[in-house]
């Protein structure tokens, strides 16, 4: 049996690349929880928030920002961040996301389940 060493070795080769590979992915689901989950994310007990943000051109972002009870409008490049205006109590509401809406009348998204199950019944 001349090929059981290159069998084992081969197969060791393909559990180290499986090894890596879900290391890989279990930091990147760990990251992407622990460290805020992007730009984006918006934490509620956090006194900062980025409300919105609108690329303008390669690595140049404009940014909606609430600081507190300020609402800034920012310029980002890979130099930096701008202060471009400082927008007024009510101009900053407006880029809050609604409440979602309460009650019956409240549409969710239907899920994969449900989606199988309609289309069986049909």
């Amino acid at each position: 049996m001349k090929n059981g060493p290159e069998v084992l070795s081969v197969l060791g080769l393909l559990a180290v690349v499986l090894l890596v590979l879900a290391g890989a992915y279990l930091f990147t689901r760990w990251a992407g929880q622990s460290l805020g989950g992007g730009l984006l994310s918006a934490r509620s007990n956090g006194r900062l928030q980025v409300l919105d943000r609108a690329a303008v051109g390669r690595d140049q972002n404009l940014l909606v920002v609430r600081a507190g009870q300020r609402y800034l409008l920012l310029g980002s490049t890979s130099a930096g961040l701008t202060l471009l205006a400082e927008l007024t109590r009510e101009e900053g509401e407006n880029w809050e996301s609604p409440a979602p809406p309460q009650g019956p009348e409240q549409k969710r998204p239907m899920d994969f389940r449900a989606l199988m199950q309609r289309l069986r019944e049909k």
